[in-house]
């Protein structure tokens, strides 16, 4: 979308440069020689810019249009990213059932009750680990847990494919725990996906409240089991 978004703003302003650009030659030679020349190459120009034949005019408007046409299309561009800023491409649901390259290189079960680990990337820096309790039911395919971090505390709902390797969590974080400013007792939708080369799951968190925004690169890792804690 960036990649679009760029582009287009490209060709925008590569169409308006072309459009104001004006005539030029180059320079050299005698100037008495030049002056009928250049006199009548000038007359030449401007009668070409009078559109007296509807030609130019039927350019000019070509061209508006497109400028008008571009412009349009960046804004709608970015009325596009701000309405999904913050928002995942896929509902839980739909994101766990999409398909993925891990299917072949699955090697066992990755949904393990026990103790996890998590990474988040915000403000251009990866948050230090924190640990927290997932239970996951292998009937319902659903996950539970709890935990707390820099931001307060917090429960965890999702779903989860033991065929797709995908996980949805929910994290909802308690209002009054933790940081006054950053908990607003909001939700967090995390949405990861198994990397068996690094032996975790990865993905994105997304956050959208009145006052904050955001979206970026988590990592979700198993530290330990129920059974290894025993």
């Amino acid at each position: 979308m960036h990649i679009i978004f760029r582009v287009l703003l490209i060709i925008a302003v590569f169409t308006i440069a072309i459009y104001c650009q004006g005539g030029g030659g180059s320079r050299g030679g005698s100037r008495s020689s030049r002056s009928s020349r250049s006199s009548r190459s000038f007359s030449s120009y401007r009668s070409s810019r009078n559109c007296t034949n509807g030609t130019c005019q039927q350019q000019d408007t070509i061209i508006g249009y497109t400028i008008a046409g571009s412009a349009l299309i960046i804004f709608g561009i970015a009325c596009y990213q701000i309405w999904w800023h913050g928002r995942p491409a896929h509902s839980n649901a739909v994101y766990i059932d999409l398909p993925s390259k891990e299917l072949e290189l699955q090697e066992s079960d990755q949904f393990v009750s026990g103790l996890w680990s998590c990474q988040y990337y915000q403000y251009n820096i990866w948050y230090a680990p924190y640990h927290f309790l997932l239970v996951f039911d292998s009937e319902t395919q659903k996950v539970t847990g709890n935990g707390s971090d820099n931001v307060g505390e917090y429960t965890i709902e999702g779903i989860y494919s033991s065929r797709t390797n995908r996980m949805g969590l929910i994290k909802t974080y308690q209002k009054g725990t933790g940081n006054p400013i950053q908990n607003l007792g909001h939700d967090v939708t995390i949405q990861v996906v198994w990397n068996s080369k690094q032996h975790q799951f990865e993905g994105k968190w997304y956050v959208r409240t009145n006052k904050y925004t955001g979206q970026d690169k988590f990592h979700l890792k198993l530290e330990k089991s129920y059974k290894a804690m025993e």
